[in-house]
């Protein structure tokens, strides 16, 4: 099997529990801006991966230790709804994957990337203060 260019890197989705709580609880027009948000931003993530993170949102309060940067991201899905997505390049599988974590209203965004940055990251997190 030949290997795959970076253009043809598959693409895998993965649910955490907070998304799909999240999920369930969406009114089924918001499911489908949702999926349409995600769809699209696949796409492009696939088509120009400069565009796509030119699009997505990295949240500023995310600062790691010893120069590392967070693969967190927000994806707008409509004037009011924040995918929190992870995207990861696996080089070992020749795969991206995408982890979606949560969807939230923009009001609590930065709140929801917070909690998630301390699962994910732990003691890794750097203030510009020098706390944790």
């Amino acid at each position: 099997m030949p290997l795959a260019t970076q253009e043809q890197t598959p693409l895998v989705e993965q649910t955490t529990p907070g998304f799909r709580l999240d999920w369930e609880r969406l009114s089924p027009t918001d499911r489908a801006a949702v999926r349409q948000a995600l769809d699209r931003g696949y796409a492009v993530l696939r088509d120009n991966r400069r565009a796509f993170f030119a699009k997505v949102r990295r949240p500023p309060s995310i600062q790691l230790k010893s120069g590392f940067t967070s693969s967190l991201y927000s994806l707008r899905a409509g004037r009011d709804i924040r995918v929190i997505i992870a995207v990861d390049d696996d080089p070992v599988f020749g795969q991206t994957l995408i982890t979606l974590f949560r969807v939230v209203p923009q009001d609590e965004l930065e709140r929801s990337f917070r909690s998630i940055a301390r699962v994910l990251y732990g003691n890794q997190i750097h203030r510009a203060n020098g706390a944790r």
